[in-house]
This record gives structure tokens, sequence and C-alpha cells, in this order.
């Protein structure tokens, strides 16, 4: 009883570091993310799901393996599907409901904050601002002030299991209970509407004034980016949980039916089809001349674009995970046997992987030199050429 009562902190003392606590949480809690922009220009940014509003998933830089691991950061919870890159700034959401900026160059966290929910989202930039998408809650759609590190407006537009798309002057978003929408991107509002027969979990995609989004009961509809209206509709034996690509006048996308298809971007018409052996969840990636797409038994499958015809297909060791990245010469994508791997784009010859730490599900993506990716145990990495020993670089 005495060492008890020989230990035991007065009332004055206990006030007095309650109080100091309160104190510190306050700070933590009114700390702004705050990202300086425009500090580096070394290379192109990678604004929204896909490179761009066609969601091609292509680089004409390679960047050729060997890599190294230059660093890894361990972020608050696993990281979701996509990543942004801006001015070399790293930019993620994580399923815990936060927002992280990483220096791609050193590594070093610069800012994170807490947005609103702890729920998933995605997320898109525009001209200095970030346009964030969550899966729940009632402000499921916002547009967020990067250097202030506060949201200009908030709105409730549904459910999204997407990826939100800005471009033509609009943002577009799928909502997963069946419809699909553009927003004003100064002041939020709703600028219209297209209901579907189902849910989507499909992404926007944008070119030459179409907006194209898949849906679980297998439809892909292309509407009028400035009316909504509905142009055309085909619809697939399958449910298209995948990203339509749109690339010179064509629609790439496959299905939960195991077929992927080519269609014509402006009525919908099937240029043909090529039958995979395992459903297909994931985007695909297109160069031009050629397509690649993965599918749940583990292939990577590459078709020539124009004809459908197998170019080659590699195996990984479980489901391709991710949408793949084309990188020049070369395609990057991840699986859930916990790989990334690279290879060579015209043959499929295997040329790097790399083991992470958990399974994968999010996307690489591509700034300067490096290749940056993050595995579902909340892991980021940055990949990049090894650098020259002193032999090398006399």
């Amino acid at each position: 009883m005495a060492l008890r009562n020989r230990y035991a902190p007065n009332l004055s003392t206990t006030s007095t570091f309650l109080l100091l606590l309160l104190v510190l949480a306050a700070g933590a809690c009114s700390k702004k993310f705050n990202v300086k922009l425009g500090q580096s220009n070394l290379g192109t940014n990678w604004t929204l799901f896909g490179g761009r509003p066609t969601r091609t998933n292509f680089r004409d830089h390679s960047i050729t393996p060997p890599l190294s691991n230059i660093w890894t950061h361990k972020a608050s919870s696993a990281v979701g599907p996509s990543l942004v890159v801006v001015d070399g700034i790293l930019i993620l959401t994580t399923l815990d409901g936060r927002i992280e900026a990483i220096d791609i160059e050193s590594g070093e966290r610069v800012s994170n904050a807490k947005l609103n929910g702890p729920y998933e989202s995605t997320s898109a930039y525009f001209d200095g601002f970030l346009y964030i998408a969550q899966r729940y809650g009632d402000k499921t759609l916002a547009k967020y002030d990067l250097t202030a590190g506060k949201y200009l407006w908030t709105t409730d537009a549904g459910d999204i299991a997407s990826e939100p798309l800005v471009g033509e002057g609009g943002l577009y978003i799928s909502a997963q209970y069946g419809h699909i929408d553009r927003y004003d991107l100064e002041t939020g509002k709703r600028v219209w509407r297209y209901d579907t027969d189902n849910q989507i979990r499909s992404s926007p995609a944008l070119s030459q004034s179409l907006v194209v989004v898949g849906s679980d009961d297998g439809t892909v509809y292309a509407l009028n980016a400035k009316k909504g209206s509905l142009v055309w509709e085909h619809k697939a034996r399958g449910s298209v949980f995948a990203t339509p690509v749109l690339d010179a006048g064509n629609v790439f996308v496959g299905s939960v039916d195991s077929v992927f298809y080519s269609l014509t971007l402006r009525n919908g018409g099937v240029n043909w089809d090529f039958k995979a052996d395992a459903p297909i969840y994931q985007t695909a990636a297109t160069d031009g001349r050629s397509v690649l797409f993965g599918t749940t038994d583990g292939l990577l499958y590459c078709l020539n674009a124009a004809t459908g015809k197998l170019k080659w297909r590699f195996g990984a060791q479980s489901v391709v995970s991710t949408a793949p990245l084309i990188c020049g010469n070369l395609v990057y994508f991840g699986s859930l046997d916990q790989k990334y791997y690279c290879l060579e784009l015209d043959t499929g010859r295997d040329l790097w992987s790399f083991t992470t730490r958990g399974r994968i599900r999010t996307s690489l993506v591509t700034w300067g030199d490096y290749v940056l990716g993050a595995s579902e145990d909340r892991y980021v990495y940055a990949f990049g050429r090894p650098p020259m020993s002193g032999a090398e670089s006399e």
C-alpha cells in the first residue's frame, strides 16, 4: 500500500499531464496535408488510373531491367488500387482512409492526412487538385487542395467502387449502384446522370467525346460526354468489371465470360473477340500495336491489336491482379503470387521479377526512371536502375 502511494501522482500533476496530452493530440489532428508541387520535372506525371483518360496504361519510355528496390515505404494501412504521381511526388490512398505523399527520389514521406471516413478511396489529379472517390460514406466525392490541405467541396455521389476520371472539362464517375455521372470541376454540382440496369465496378474511359463504362450485367455503355445521352451499348456474355481501354477508334475490354473484346468506338460493333482460358477482371494495356490483359488463372496474354491474333502468353504463379503497364518495349504487371514481373513486349520473354512482402493489388506506375508499386500488406516500392559502381562510372 505504501509503495502504491509513494508513486501515485497527485491530482494537480495528473491534470497537467492530461492537458498536455490533449494539446499534443489536437496539434496532431490539426496537421494539414501540404505538398509543394512543381519542384521537379524529371518525369511525366501519372495523374489517374491508366495514365490518361483513355486508360491505355502505356508509356513510350523503356525502364530496362535489372531493377533495384531503391526504397520501401510502410504506409498506415493497405494501399488502394491506384497510384498518382505529380512533379516527383507519389500520392496514395490507404484502406484505413488516409492520404499520403512520398518524395520519389528520397522515399521520404512528405505529408499525410485523414480523409472523410475510414474507407477505401481512389483518386485523380488535375491542375493542382486531387479528386477523391470513396467506397462508402455520405461524402463519397470530393475536390481536395493538395497545397492548402483542405477540401474545396464534397458531395454524396453514391458508393464508388471505381476510379474517377477528369477530362474535357468534367469529372466523371461510375457509381456502384447503377449510375454514371458527370460533375462540374469547380462547384461539385452534378451536370448529368445516366441510370444503368445493374451495378457498376468498371471505371469510365474517355475518348472522342464518348464516355465508355462496363457493368455487372455485361453491358458496355458509350455515352455522350457533354450530354450524358446513350450513343450505343454492347452486351457481353458475362460481367464487365474491367475498365475499357480506348485507342485508335477501338474499345478493348475483357469480361468474366473469359472473352476479350475489340469494339468500334464509334458504334460499338465487334471488330474481333478472343477466348481466353479463364475470367478477365483486370484492365488491359495497349501501345497501338499490341494489347495485353491478364486472367484469373495467372496468364498474361499479348494479342495483335488489329486482328486479335495471339502473339504470346506468359504464366505467373497466381492470378494476374493488376493492369499491365507497357513501357516502350517492355511490360510490367503484378500477381497475387506476391511478384512483380517484367517481360519483353515483342516475345513475352521473362526479364525480371521481384518478390514483395504481400499480395499485389495495386497497379504499377512510372515517373522518370522509376517504377512504383505497392503490396497488400501496406508496403510501397520504388524500383530503378542499380547505381553504377566506381569502375562503371569512370
